[in-house]
């Protein structure tokens, strides 16, 4: 027996007391937080992403995400037909990459997608003016794997989904008319413009954020945040060395209405991918290399002028050429550029770049919004697999992505060159191993750019070509056209002018030559 003073007993109960406090609270669940992700851009990436996050917040008491969408334009989801009609922009493919990232919501596909465009049924490939290879779509694609449709009619229909299931969501805020200014890195902020239609004035707003998701196009203010951000950021940008236009025309008699083309050598010298689109038309664009001279009557104001070219040269099927001319004359020149940087998050900024932001590209091989829609999808998975930790999905977001980015961009500029030779010898190999693949499948593999439509990784069908030199030879032509094309129109390298030497001769070696004679004739007359 001991006597313990009464001072250190009540020291003891009062440690007692504080040890079984802080067990009892490291016990204690942490209360769930509502992360705010701010979404720069209601393009394909940036709808699609919205809605993936906000499913996440389905069956639980707190939201894990509060989401709000920053646009410069118009929601097109809430445009009439007519409106939107009068909203369309460019005709794309959308194939297997696109359409298995918008599967993953229940619904969308079916009940929003689904007949928006044209089903492509037959593929017609143009070598020359007498030959041409013509294939089923069937024969190298899935049933209902592929279909041409507009780019604002998908932006309008992912919207649609949108404000129809989360438009008296808490969580969710659309920001249209509003256009990015800048990122406010330090504090978190998107600062913007907002401006609304038929006003003068505008207003600028501070949009703060946990995480930013830079889905907001070429031009994209959150990549330029990158680049102030990290010093180890590589971008580029850089047009595709092309220009043209595209006209709508109706679809020939005796056309499946699901045809798909490529014509090479279209008009003198320009290539024309033909789309398929809704109301029996095809979206015909042409277009040509910077190095090659537009023909004038091509550049002419005059629509007779040009549907007289048209009626001239196009041999590809039968158009109307007067409409075509007047469509020709109403528009600008397009042109395309192309986007490479080297990563897609910044753990600094808290961002993720997605879609045209980080791998804008040329439209050649079809698979620019199906790429913008796979990284969406690939967001949303690797919030499963770390389980809404984004400090650890950044990085992996980039190890994933990024690879496939760069793959889409060269496979798109390098696997079609810029010389018409070349370009031709590619086609004539390419049909060449699709033939052989169909006969001899256990001896020649498929072409790689086939199997990317069906789902083929693009980094897998870039590893590919690069093994067949696909793309070492093309790179190599094609930047060296560029190259010597920049270097003559800036005036580095001035062309020789012709003649040179034969002026020479007259003004040095006649005189010369002259001198010998005298001098021959001279010393004979001695």
């Amino acid at each position: 027996f001991f006597f313990v003073p009464a001072a250190e007993v009540v020291q003891l109960f009062r440690t007692a007391v504080k040890t079984v406090t802080i067990c009892r609270d490291m016990c204690k669940p942490v209360a769930p937080t509502t992360k705010n992700v701010v979404i720069a851009g209601a393009g394909p990436a940036g709808l699609l992403a919205a809605i993936l996050l906000l499913r996440r917040n389905d069956n639980i008491d707190v939201p894990k995400y509060r989401i709000t969408l920053v646009d410069p334009g118009a929601d097109y989801g809430l445009m009439g037909k007519e409106e939107l009609n009068r909203s369309r922009s460019w005709m794309i493919g959308l194939s297997s990459h696109g359409l298995t990232a918008i599967r993953q919501v229940p619904g969308l596909y079916e009940e929003y997608i689904h007949g928006l465009g044209i089903d492509i049924t037959h593929v017609v490939f143009g070598l020359s003016k007498k030959m041409k290879l013509e294939l089923e779509a069937k024969d190298f694609l899935p049933d209902d794997s592929a279909f041409t449709v507009d780019r604002n009619y998908i932006c309008a229909a992912l919207s649609r989904y949108l404000n129809e299931k989360h438009g008296d969501d808490a969580s969710f805020e659309s920001k249209y008319h509003t256009r990015a200014l800048y990122v406010d890195g330090e504090n978190k902020e998107l600062v913007a413009r907002r401006k609304t239609p038929g006003e003068t004035d505008s207003e600028d707003v501070k949009v703060g954020y946990d995480y930013l998701l830079g889905c907001d196009g070429i031009r994209s203010v959150v990549r330029n945040a990158f680049l102030t951000a990290h010093r180890d950021f590589e971008f580029d940008l850089r047009g595709t060395f092309g220009y043209g236009k595209s006209v709508h025309v109706a679809l020939p008699e005796g056309m499946e209405p699901g045809t798909f083309m490529f014509v090479n050598d279209a008009l003198p010298g320009w290539g024309s991918f033909i789309l398929p689109e809704t109301g029996n038309k095809l979206n015909v664009a042409l277009g040509t290399s910077l190095n090659k001279e537009c023909p004038p009557e091509l550049k002419s104001d005059d629509p007779k002028v040009v549907a007289e070219y048209f009626r001239k040269h196009w041999h590809a099927f039968e158009m109307d050429a007067d409409d075509a001319g007047r469509q020709w004359v109403d528009q600008g020149w397009n042109t395309i550029s192309q986007v490479h940087v080297n990563f897609y998050h910044s753990a600094r900024l808290s961002a993720l770049l997605l879609g045209d932001a980080a791998h804008a590209t040329s439209p050649q091989i079809g698979q620019g919004m199906n790429t913008a829609l796979a990284d969406a999808a690939a967001l949303d998975a690797l919030l499963d697999e770390c389980k809404d930790d984004w400090e650890a999905v950044m990085p992996k977001f980039s190890e994933e992505r990024v690879k496939e980015g760069n793959a889409l961009t060269d496979l798109s500029f390098y696997t079609f060159s810029l010389s018409a030779s070349q370009q031709l010898r590619l086609m004539v190999r390419q049909t060449a191993r699709r033939n052989l693949n169909r006969w001899l499948p256990w001896i020649v593999d498929p072409d790689p750019m086939s199997e990317v439509s069906k789902g083929m990784k693009l980094s897998e069908a870039y590893s590919r070509m690069v093994g067949f030199g696909v793309i070492q030879s093309v790179r190599a032509v094609n930047d060296r056209i560029m190259r010597e094309h920049f270097e003559k129109t800036t005036g580095m390298v001035r062309t020789k002018e012709s003649g040179g030497m034969v002026r020479k001769v007259v003004m040095y070696g006649m005189p010369v030559a002259a001198a010998c004679a005298g001098a021959l004739l001279y010393s004979q007359s001695r």
